[in-house]
């Protein structure tokens, strides 16, 4: 597939001058369209959104993450640029917004194999997608692009449920399942042991579900034992895990925070991690080269407070830009 084919099957968004003041750029003024994506130069982030949730509706959940694309760029594009001005100008990283997938009126699987080849072309040319949920469900096309790279990659999942659920009504996947299928699935290039389910919650996943995770071989990190651990700790483990594969993918559910910080979620938790027991963790992971692709998944605006969830999901992004920013320095 060709850029200009990605191009075609994305809706461009408007990019905004936010700040006047050279001293205080923000991010919206320093984002590229997707024209410029030939001309890209070091480090390139990529954001992709996929509007729709379709999967949350099959798999229970509250409908409304399909807004959350939007949300998450109102607040992003507003976020300083302190921790990474300096690659920016130097041109040692460059963020290009892509623009939102067009959703409307296709299936969910049309939608999915659309997701697979415009994140698979933009891994394919080295650079970062960080795909903007929409529900989890979007998973699946990033775990299908990884494997069809052709080298081996691990997975980490940040979220209080496991998303190991059967499929639906003969074969319909949904936000409950994508790790399910890709467990299931014939995926050539996952890593041995080296898919992490990272914070799980006793009252939110059932035990079958972390069972039927160890049992293929991988990890399950709940929350309550994280803590015992200590964060610091668990995170060295999850690293561990993950430099058995050359590639990482890491997805971030907000339902993983509790709802004091993230209460617009398809599923909200009532307890769950801080941000700041997060966000450094990613910008560390995102600084080593081995970090590939990411997402943030199950924003649902309808239910947001003062858009707590969706400032929260650009301040984790902006993290892990930062990281990349780094690599290097």
């Amino acid at each position: 597939m060709s850029w200009n084919r990605l191009r075609r099957l994305l809706t461009p968004q408007p990019l905004i001058t936010v700040s006047a003041d050279p001293d205080d750029p923000r991010l919206g003024d320093l984002l590229r369209s997707a024209d410029h994506l030939e001309e890209a130069h070091g480090a390139t982030c990529v954001v992709l959104g996929v509007p729709q949730h379709v999967g949350v509706e099959r798999n229970g959940g509250r409908p409304g993450a399909a807004e959350g694309p939007a949300a998450i760029r109102q607040w992003l594009r507003k976020m300083a640029m302190s921790a990474m001005i300096d690659a920016v100008r130097t041109q040692h990283l460059t963020v290009i917004d892509a623009g939102d997938l067009q959703t409307e009126g296709k299936t969910l699987q049309q939608i999915h194999d659309e997701q697979h080849d415009a994140v698979q072309e933009i891994l394919e040319h080295g650079m970062i997608p960080i795909v903007l949920g929409g529900g989890h469900d979007i998973a699946w096309p990033t775990i299908r692009a990884m494997d069809a790279c052709s080298t081996s990659f691990g997975v980490l999942n940040i979220d209080a449920h496991a998303d190991v659920r059967p499929l639906k009504d003969g074969g319909l996947a949904h936000s409950g399942s994508p790790f399910r299928q890709m467990l299931e699935t014939d995926i050539t290039h996952l890593a041995s042991g080296a898919f992490v389910e990272f914070g799980l919650q006793h009252h939110a996943v059932a035990a079958a579900h972390v069972q039927y995770v160890r049992d293929h071989g991988h990890t399950v990190m709940m929350l309550n034992d994280i803590r015992q651990e200590g964060l610091s700790s668990s995170w060295s483990a999850v690293v561990s895990k993950l430099e058995r594969a050359d590639h990482w993918y890491v997805s971030l559910d907000l339902d993983g925070f509790a709802s004091a910080f993230a209460p617009g979620v398809s599923a909200p938790s009532a307890d769950g991690f801080a941000p700041w027991d997060i966000g450094p963790a990613l910008r560390s992971m995102a600084a080593r080269p081995q970090f590939t692709a990411f997402d943030v998944v199950e924003l649902n605006p309808a239910f947001d407070v003062d858009g707590r969830t969706a400032k929260l999901a650009a301040a984790m992004i902006m993290e892990v830009i930062a990281g990349v920013a780094s690599r290097g320095a």
